[in-house]
């Protein structure tokens, strides 16, 4: 191990969820040590794009776990405050083996259709354009309250059937529960006793909800899944409740980081936003691509050995956390030629934004319909905006990359 890379203060700072950028930390270990063991996080971390892509492919050998990553950092007495929500989190689709993972996604699968997702889009278009409405009508805003929050809650809200007059406290609800889900290492400790209790509120929630969508259904998600069956199977009611907050955070968080992210880099590179402007039919899939690899929202994916692993001549001992770093693969120069540069232009982009493999992200057809709809209207409407701010602040997670607000101004 390399006392210059673990005495770097970026090293201390990210470990502690604290870096705001991340990316020179990652070249180095690139470079020194592409698999490298944290001792403060109790993993390995694994930094560069052939790597990252051979373990999110493997599914004998590597398997979807985070109870280790979880726990691992927290006291005896976290730990155990901690387990039924560990647990639950465990369901989530993400985190779930074949055959498990196989039967819960053939059954979403039932539900979350092309059809489905395309008969979305008038109502897409309609809250896009609702909240630009909003935000033409100030000269300064906070981007990400005005906007880049409220639109993918609202349609995933709308989507699974949650009730508009619970749509806030729902949300505030989940953002208690995302630090300890989202997270890692020492900061877990703090997040423990805010997330048990918000997940304890949702369970009661959802009892009553699904129970009422059981008896009477709607033309909601909520619906589809507990009625939905293949081979005989149902959603058992503990999948069906990890599902619906599954759901919201994967159709909600990262499409907020998307929308922000992507909003922030058309900002800092004006000359990019006025080609996108002039060329929207060409350039908006690229765009987009190019969004999710600069500053992917999703940066990381968390695999187990249960036998040792190599990554090339580096050996990961069975049963130890791997946290393969997405945001740095798709950074590696092996891959994008001046990874460091932004370009709407970059095609083919062969980005790990949303992983690979079975875990491949059930949204990325809804979050790019919803991105596609939003950068085109941001570009149409808001074409002279600035960005009111020179200090940008990045969430404190080591499992969501997004500034946590977007001061604009529109002349």
């Amino acid at each position: 191990m390399s006392n210059k890379l673990v005495l770097d203060p970026d090293y201390e700072l990210f470990c502690n969820q604290q870096l705001q950028d991340p990316y020179p930390l990652f070249t180095r270990l690139q470079q020194e040590q592409p698999v490298h063991w944290c001792e403060p996080m109790k993993m390995w971390l694994v930094t560069r794009y052939d790597d990252v892509l051979a373990g999110l492919k493997e599914t004998k050998q590597l398997v979807s776990s985070r109870d280790d990553m979880y726990t691992a950092p927290l006291t005896p007495e976290n730990r155990l405050l901690a387990q039924p929500l560990v647990e639950h989190i465990g369901l989530w689709m993400q985190n779930l083996n074949p055959p498990d993972h196989t039967h819960n996604r053939k059954l979403v699968s039932l539900v979350f259709t092309p059809r489905m997702l395309q008969n979305l889009v008038p109502r897409i278009e309609q809250i896009v354009h609702d909240l630009l409405d909003e935000v033409c009508a100030q000269r300064e805003t906070d981007f990400c309250r005005s906007f880049c929050l409220p639109f993918p809650a609202m349609v995933i809200c709308h989507m699974l059937g949650i009730p508009q007059e619970d749509q806030d406290q729902y949300h505030e609800t989940l953002e208690r529960l995302f630090p300890f889900s989202g997270g890692a290492g020492p900061g877990l400790n703090e997040a423990v006793a805010p997330a048990r209790h918000a997940m304890d509120e949702l369970l009661t929630y959802f009892d009553r909800l699904i129970e009422q969508r059981r008896s009477d259904p709607q033309d909601d998600l909520i619906s589809a899944m507990a009625a939905a069956e293949a081979d005989g199977d149902r959603l058992s009611r503990d999948e069906l409740f990890a599902l619906c907050i599954f759901l919201y955070n994967a159709g909600h968080e990262t499409t907020v980081s998307l929308l922000a992210n992507g909003t922030l880099l058309l900002l800092q590179h004006p000359d990019q936003f006025k080609m996108l402007q002039a060329d929207l039919d060409n350039l908006l899939e690229p765009a987009v691509e190019e969004f999710l690899r600069y500053e992917s929202p999703v940066p990381r994916a968390v695999r187990v050995p249960v036998e040792p692993y190599s990554f090339g001549a580096h050996t990961v001992p069975q049963g130890q956390t791997i946290m393969m770093l997405i945001g740095a693969a798709n950074r590696d120069s092996d891959v994008f030629p001046d990874p460091n540069r932004f370009d709407i232009t970059r095609w083919p982009n062969k980005h790990l934004g949303f992983g690979h493999g079975i875990h491949f992200c059930l949204g990325a057809p809804l979050a790019r319909i919803e991105a596609h709809i939003a950068f085109r209207a941001i570009a149409e409407r808001l074409p002279n905006m600035q960005l009111a701010t020179d200090r940008i602040h990045w969430r404190s997670l080591a499992g969501l990359r997004s500034v946590t607000a977007l001061p604009i101004r529109i002349p």
